[in-house]
């Protein structure tokens, strides 16, 4: 018999996760569950792998949108509403899928905690993997969006 002994649900994939009580599943998963994802400008997701940091923010889920911390104690909010309302290209192991891009705003102050893999000359940056073109840009906070019903 299998017994679930603990739920955790990560809004924001790398992110610290949270644990629950209980949860709603649907065809996409657990409400919530990397709903959202920070990317390179090219749409290439980033994740603690590359900036172990990023497991300390914390996601908070609004009814409207999401609330994060970061680690210096600093935090944005971004509702549903403000991501721009076109889809864009996105990439997660692989998997191809489009996702919406989170304001300005937050994505400025996300780039300042996520330096973007650039060559090594540039300060602050790390060298890339081998055989990896280099990505320079700002991080973007992007939105998963939901399945297609049937």
């Amino acid at each position: 018999m299998v017994t679930l002994s603990r739920l955790f649900i990560h809004p924001v994939k790398s992110m610290r996760g949270m644990g629950l009580t209980h949860a709603f599943a649907d065809i996409s998963g657990l409400a919530f569950d990397r709903l959202f994802m920070v990317t390179e400008t090219d749409g290439t997701f980033i994740t603690a792998r590359q900036f172990p940091q990023m497991v300390k923010f914390i996601p908070a889920p609004l009814h409207d949108g999401l609330h994060l911390t970061a680690p210096d104690g600093s935090s944005a909010v971004v509702r549903f509403n403000d991501f721009a309302p076109q889809a864009e290209p996105t990439e997660v192991w692989g998997n191809h899928f489009t996702a919406l891009i989170a304001p300005a705003a937050v994505n400025q102050w996300l780039s300042g905690f996520f330096k973007s893999r650039c060559p090594a000359s540039l300060a602050g940056a790390t060298v890339n993997p081998p055989g990896e073109a280099p990505r320079c840009g700002t991080a973007l906070l992007r939105r998963r969006l939901p399945l297609p019903a049937g």
